[in-house]
């Protein structure tokens, strides 16, 4: 059994992540490392892990004995945790915090310099897989990054992102809790309002941008990005389009081709309902041709395929795991 700890207690996303790693086949969670919380039950944070209350929360920072670690702390605090703790060389150690993610080498210079000379692989698997497999430290990608970036990998591989990019995405309203926050969040913040914020200027675009030139270097274009919080729960819905001078047949073969020996991404002909990945680690992209203009439509869950669920996936590539350990998960729609 592979023995791994996580650092932090807040947001939704902890939750996620300890729900499946409890459930995983070949891991035994020995820690939650939150010295704020010490000695209380989990649940008293996450109230969906009712029946396990035998976990609680630790001050211990002894991480010898762990084979992987979990870093579930916004930025700020995750470079305190990385300045003040010492951890063993030997320990793989997947961080969710945006800060850590490997967008530009100074940002990687920085990085190993903060976290005792660590470089951090960034962690999409459809993009990174064997990278992933190979590192000792990954950074866990953004929910709406995420998603964008998965919907156009195989146009990149094949040097066919040329054109400006437009791109909409309506995300759930857990996602304003999902990550560790510095503020309370309220019910009113979170339920029945549709809101567009940081247009253009959020900062994961530089995270899209970076993903897609590592897949084709020449691509200089800008992205075009609405984020938008949803009044539904769960989910990330984004959509891309732009022109491409490509038959819809072909791009179609392109995708099926670089998707077919990764186990969570689907290739559907009807544009997805939301529902069909909610509560699971796939995603789902349907394409249309409008024209000149190519829509690529990409669903997946924003706690887990967007957060928790890849972690875990990455965690298996790292151990040498069949990737879809532990992560094969029913939707919730019938």
């Amino acid at each position: 059994m592979i023995k791994v700890g996580i650092v932090g207690s807040e947001g939704f996303m902890v939750g996620e992540l300890i729900a499946l790693l409890i459930n995983h086949e070949d891991v035994v969670l020995e820690k939650v490392y939150a010295p704020e919380h010490v000695g209380e039950m989990v649940s008293h944070i996450h109230p969906g892990l009712f029946n396990f209350r035998e976990i609680v929360f630790t001050d211990n920072a002894d991480f010898s004995e762990l084979e992987v670690l979990f870093v579930c702390l916004n930025s700020a605090r995750a470079k305190a945790f990385y300045s003040s703790h010492m951890l063993p060389e030997s320990l793989k150690v997947i961080d969710f915090s945006y800060e850590l993610r490997p967008l530009d080498e100074q940002r990687v210079a920085k990085t190993a310099e903060l976290c005792s000379g660590r470089e951090f692989v960034y962690g999409l698997p459809e993009m990174n897989r064997r990278a992933i497999c190979n590192a000792s430290s990954v950074s866990v990608p953004g929910s709406f990054a995420n998603s964008v970036i998965v919907g156009l990998i195989p146009l990149a591989k094949h040097l066919l992102m040329n054109r400006e990019l437009h791109v909409s995405s309506v995300i759930g309203h857990t996602e304003n809790a999902a990550r560790p926050q510095s503020s309370a969040i309220h019910y009113d913040s979170m339920s029945d309002r549709i809101t567009l914020y940081h247009p253009f200027e959020h900062r994961q675009t530089k995270e899209m941008e970076y993903a897609l030139r590592c897949c084709q270097n020449s691509f200089t274009q800008p992205i075009n990005f609405l984020p938008i919080r949803g009044n539904f729960v769960r989910g990330t819905y984004a959509c891309t389009y732009f022109d491409i001078d490509v038959s819809l047949d072909e791009i179609k073969k392109f995708y099926r081709e670089h998707f077919d020996d990764h186990s969570f991404v689907y290739i559907q002909d009807t544009v997805p309902d939301i529902r069909q990945v909610v509560n699971t680690n796939y995603s789902i992209i349907h394409l249309m041709k409008y024209g000149r203009k190519l829509m690529v439509v990409s669903v997946q869950d924003n706690l887990l395929k967007g957060g928790a669920g890849t972690a875990v996936h990455i965690m298996n590539l790292m151990c040498g795991l069949v990737e879809t350990t532990g992560l094969k998960l029913k939707p919730v729609t019938y």
